[in-house]
Parts: C-alpha cells; structure tokens; sequence
C-alpha cells in the first residue's frame, strides 16, 4: 500500500523534529527584504548615519540633526504615539502642544546621543565625562563580590562602558536586547566589535541561549553585569509596580533574579547628555540583599519596589532623555470588591 501522503509528517531527514524549509513561493521576496531594511528598524540608517558622522562638517551637524528629528518624528507614528501616552502620565497637566514638544525633545536627545555614538566608533575622541557619585562609583570597585549595574535607557551606556570598565578595572559585562531586524543585528555587532576587549563583553539577549545561567556563573565568579531595567521587550519576564496613584508600570524581573541568585548587590547607574557632547554619570548607593534565610518572594518585591522608586525619580527629573519608544504604563486595576 503506498502511505497518504497528507499525513506524512514534515520532518528533515538530519533530525526527527527539524521540519523542512517553507517552498520558494513562501520565501520573502527579495525586493520585499530590501524595502524593510529602510524601515525605522532596519540597518540602512545606522549604515548612513556612520557615513555622515565622518563626512560632514561640524558646523552642518546641528543643523542636520534638528532636520532629521523633524522628519523621524513626523514619519515614526507607533514611537511618537507611545512617547505621548508616556509623557501624559508624567506631565497629566501638560497642553497638548506642549506635550509634542517634549516628546520632539526626547527625539532630538535620541538623535545627539547615536551620533555622538557614531563618533566613537569612527574613534573621535569628542566626548567629555563628568562623574556624579564618586564615591558610590569607587565602592562599586571594592565590591569583593560580583555586582549588577542596573541602568536605564538614557545617554547612551554603549559610549560609558569603557570608562567604567577602565575606571573599575573589573571586567564588565553589557547585556543588550537584540536588534527587531536580522541585518540590523548583524551591522550592530559587527560595529560594537570593538568594544569586547579583557575589560568589556557585551552579551545579546537572545531566544534560546541560555543568558541567565551564564550571568549567574559570572557574578558568582565576582564579575560586574550591566542589565537595562526600564524596558520590556520581546518575551522578557515583566513585573507590574506602581508608579503612581492612577498608573502601574512593567519593569523586567530578570536583574532582581539575578541578584537573587547570587546575593551580588544592585547599583542604580544613570548615564545622562549634560551638554553638547558632554555626558554625566551618576551613581547611587547599592542595595545590599538581607543576610540570612529569605523569603525569596517578599525579597524579590522589595528589591523591585527599590528600584521602581529609584527609577521614577530618575524618569521624572531626565523625562527629555528617557528613550523607551513603547507605552510603558497602564491604568491601575481597581481592587477586586
């Protein structure tokens, strides 16, 4: 008897649960492929961006960022919408003109803060540090145990990792999210290359390989760990916590169960843009884990609470640097009757 073909289950002949790959019909087209990769996300605009930065003249660079700003805020309506729903929580009082000019503001900050980004990986030497916290900054040194360096999307920590690591003289290690397209991940490395050295790694959260355990073998090791804990992408596991009487906010849970874990203490990190090409560091006390047997749940709320008030405090006074391009507060459920 010959077998039916329509029950035969799709599977490659190398690996029993592999299936095969879709027909040609199915395939993006390449033209299709092509037209993505000038979408906000794709990889042809950071291509030109490092171009321009080593092209154009000083003198024309305002004025090509302010343009640029303008056209990015006016073509970009999911990012432009999300920055207006989160300024409405933060300013509920604001006109709605006023709230579009700090939203155009948070915009133009962007886009100083990947251009001078640029600058570094063409090896401009044009940025200029200024420390806040000196001494929470040398403590982190000191730390005999690993530490996670819990930061926001602000400034831009891809340009400070290199002053830390040669200011801490630990190694460091940056966790970033990868890029939304293929191409654009691919260009990112490939520019961020130099950044990996003995004193700096940077590692990509990605499905599937198995980020945590590796993390929590490095901070056991007495190594330092940067993690962003401001925003929630992709599938990371969130935690929802209050930021204000009418709004609760998502923040991821992976930093805290990381320290958790490892008992390394959490040391709130703020990179900010100070000025034209000037850029301020600061640095807050550390929150050490109680010592003893835990209650593992309430000290996991307790750490994100310290946090989540660390953070909004932070929000609130840098709101024209907070670069989180999605709707990062929901209204509060009301309590069950």
């Amino acid at each position: 008897m010959v077998a039916n073909p329509a029950r035969r289950p799709l599977r490659s002949p190398h690996h029993p649960f592999r299936q095969l790959s879709p027909s040609p019909e199915h395939r993006t087209p390449s033209w299709q492929k092509r037209l993505s990769r000038l979408s906000i996300y794709g990889d042809f605009w950071p291509r030109l961006l490092s171009r321009a930065v080593r092209l154009t003249p000083w003198f024309l660079e305002p004025l090509l960022l302010a343009l640029y700003s303008v056209l990015f805020y006016l073509a970009c309506g999911p990012a432009r919408r999300a920055l207006l729903h989160n300024l409405h929580v933060l300013f509920p009082a604001d006109s709605a003109p006023t709230r579009h000019a700090r939203a155009f503001r948070v915009i133009w900050n962007f886009a100083c803060t990947l251009t001078d980004a640029a600058h570094i990986r063409a090896n401009h030497d044009i940025i200029d540090w200024e420390i806040d916290g000196l001494n929470h900054l040398n403590t982190l040194s000191q730390i005999p145990s690993g530490a996670v360096i819990l930061t926001a999307h602000m400034g831009n920590y891809d340009l400070a990792a290199p002053l830390f690591a040669a200011r801490l003289q630990r190694k460091l290690h940056l966790v970033r999210a990868p890029e939304r397209h293929q191409e654009s991940q691919a260009y990112a490395s490939t520019q961020r290359d130099h950044m990996n050295s003995d004193w700096c790694v940077i590692h990509y959260n990605e499905p599937g390989n198995m980020l945590a355990v590796k993390l929590t073998s490095l901070l056991r090791e007495n190594q330092i760990v940067a993690i962003q804990g401001d925003r929630i992408l992709f599938d990371v596991a969130a935690t929802t916590l209050p930021f204000s009487p009418q709004h609760d906010w998502h923040l991821p849970s992976g930093p805290f169960v990381l320290g958790l874990v490892s008992r390394a203490p959490l040391v709130p990190l703020f990179i900010t843009r100070s000025g034209w090409r000037r850029y301020r560091v600061t640095a807050h006390p550390p929150y050490h884990w109680p010592k003893g047997r835990l209650d593992k749940a309430t000290a996991l709320r307790d750490a994100e609470r310290w946090w989540s008030h660390r953070l909004s405090q932070t929000v609130r006074q840098h709101w024209h640097q907070w670069f989180v391009f999605e709707p990062a507060f929901t209204p509060t459920a009301a309590p069950p009757p």
